[in-house]
C-alpha cells in the first residue's frame, strides 16, 4: 500500500476531499546536486496536490488522515498511461521495417502508433472513471501530538 499524511478540506457522503503535501527525498539524497530532478523540485511551488478519497471511516474537516492506494493499482494505471503509448510508438516505428519500408514512413507510423496509444490510455481513463479501485481510500486518522496532555511529575 502506497500511503500519504494529507488534512480532509470537504466531507460528502462516503467521500472526503484530502489535501496531501507532495514531499521530496532530495535533501537527504547524495546525488542530488548533480539530478534535475532536485532542481525542478525546489523550483517548483506546486506542492499541494487535492484528491478525493473513499472515507469508510468518517472523517471530519481539518483532521489529519493517511490516504493510501494499493501498488498493484498504480501498476496498473501506470501500464496504461506509459507502457500502452510506448508500445504504439515503438510498433509503428518497427512495422515498416518488416516489408522495407521508408523511414519517412516509420515515423509517420509512429507517431499515428503513440497517437492511438494516448487515445487507448484515454478511452480506458474514462471507462473507469467510476471505478473505486482507482481511487485512493482513507486508511487512519492521524493524532497529533497537540490532543496529548502533557505529564508532569514532581516529587
Amino acid at each position: 500500500m502506497i500511503e500519504e499524511s494529507g488534512r480532509v478540506l470537504s466531507i460528502e457522503q462516503g467521500f472526503a476531499d484530502v489535501e496531501t503535501i507532495r514531499t521530496s527525498s532530495c535533501s537527504s539524497c547524495r546525488a542530488r546536486h548533480g539530478c534535475g530532478h532536485h532542481a525542478i523540485a525546489q523550483v517548483s511551488s506546486a506542492n499541494r496536490m487535492r484528491m478525493r478519497a473513499i472515507d469508510p471511516l468518517s472523517v471530519e474537516v481539518g483532521q489529519h488522515v493517511v490516504v493510501g492506494i494499493p501498488e498493484d493499482t498504480l501498476l496498473q494505471a501506470s501500464v496504461w498511461m506509459y507502457l500502452i503509448p510506448l508500445l504504439g510508438l515503438l510498433g509503428g516505428a518497427v512495422l515498416p521495417s518488416l516489408w522495407n519500408g521508408d523511414s519517412g514512413v516509420a515515423v509517420l507510423l509512429s507517431i499515428v502508433g503513440f497517437a492511438g496509444g494516448l487515445l487507448l490510455a484515454r478511452n480506458k481513463s474514462k471507462n473507469e472513471i467510476n471505478n473505486l479501485d482507482y481511487y485512493p481510500k482513507i486508511l487512519r486518522i492521524e493524532h497529533s501530538q497537540d490532543d496529548h496532555i502533557p505529564v508532569m511529575l514532581t516529587s
